[in-house]
């Protein structure tokens, strides 16, 4: 153990993750200025974004769930003994090289808010050591979701997974309407129908994109992690969020061109449009609701029988 450990454990009884009043100082002192640092870009790309674009309104609620990640785990935070790592030093140095680079150099306010993560994962490094750093891991990643993508970016990702909504859409809708006929091309649905003239649905205006789409790859990680499961379930779980996303905005894309088509445009659109994207949010609840219990149960008989073996044994 180095000199530098073994004063820091001496600050506070080993064991117990009792930590003295001078650490606290400097992890209150490194805290404040990393957010003095970072303040320009919180403000004015973070909270705007937040405010400004319903696709990342959902922002608000990552910090506020990454402290509950560490609620939910304090008494493993309570007996970590704070043993500081110098390669956190070097993770804090080059976030804020990030950032002063892409802040007065680059001119990009993505890189700035990225580095933000960094610089708090680097800080935790250095102050608490790889055993705060096993606790609080994730809670830090999860503040990635709440960074806004450019928005070039963003359309690029979700233009496949629009597309696809539209087609399957297209080929669903004359099920519920009888005589029509629809064709998609990339994001839009053309449409007829007796008695009516012909018409376009454009899915990205209808449907913002995959608005709701971050929301939902945020809960499956959140409630994979929440979970008391196999890493491999994890890993299921975080697999099946793009599926949901799509599932999800196949049926609120088809649901929205159905009121169109059949008179109801005034329920496609404003307060009761925003109602049926909560209603999307439900059912991608129930959805990983359902895997949830789906992988809970798929080995019960299997460890019973193993149970019951080496019992007669």
């Amino acid at each position: 153990m180095s000199t530098v450990e073994a004063q820091w454990i001496a600050q506070g009884p080993v064991g117990t993750g009792s930590i003295s009043t001078v650490t606290r100082i400097r992890i209150a002192v490194l805290a404040v200025l990393v957010f003095a640092a970072y303040w320009g870009p919180i403000r004015h790309y973070l909270v705007a974004r937040w405010l400004a674009d319903g696709n990342w309104s959902h922002g608000w609620l990552i910090p506020v769930f990454s402290v509950y990640f560490l609620v939910m785990r304090r008494n493993d935070l309570a007996r970590c003994v704070p043993s500081p790592n110098y390669l956190g030093a070097g993770i804090l140095a080059l976030s804020l090289g990030v950032y002063f680079w892409s802040a007065w150099r680059a001119r990009m306010a993505y890189p700035q808010s990225l580095s933000l993560v960094g610089a708090v994962f680097g800080t935790t490094l250095l102050m608490g050591g790889w055993g705060v750093m096993r606790v609080a891991w994730f809670p830090i990643v999860f503040l990635l979701f709440a960074i806004p993508l450019p928005q070039s970016t963003y359309v690029e990702l979700t233009r496949p997974l629009r597309e696809l909504a539209s087609t399957v859409a297209a080929a669903v809708m004359p099920l519920f309407v009888p005589g029509l006929h629809t064709q998609s091309q990339a994001v839009v649905i053309d449409y007829v129908r007796p008695g009516m003239a012909p018409g376009q649905l454009n899915v990205e205006e209808a449907c913002s994109g995959m608005r709701l789409m971050m929301a939902f790859v945020t809960l499956g990680v959140a409630m994979a992690y929440l979970g008391d499961r196999p890493l491999w379930q994890r890993i299921i779980m975080v697999a099946s969020c793009l599926p949901i996303a799509v599932l999800c905005n196949t049926i609120r894309v088809t649901v929205t061109g159905l009121l169109t088509i059949t008179g109801h445009a005034e329920y496609a659109q404003g307060t009761p449009h925003q109602l049926l994207g909560m209603l999307m949010l439900l059912i991608a609840l129930g959805c990983f609701a359902l895997i949830g219990y789906v992988l809970s149960h798929l080995f019960v008989e299997t460890a019973e029988e193993a149970d019951a073996a080496a019992a007669g044994s």
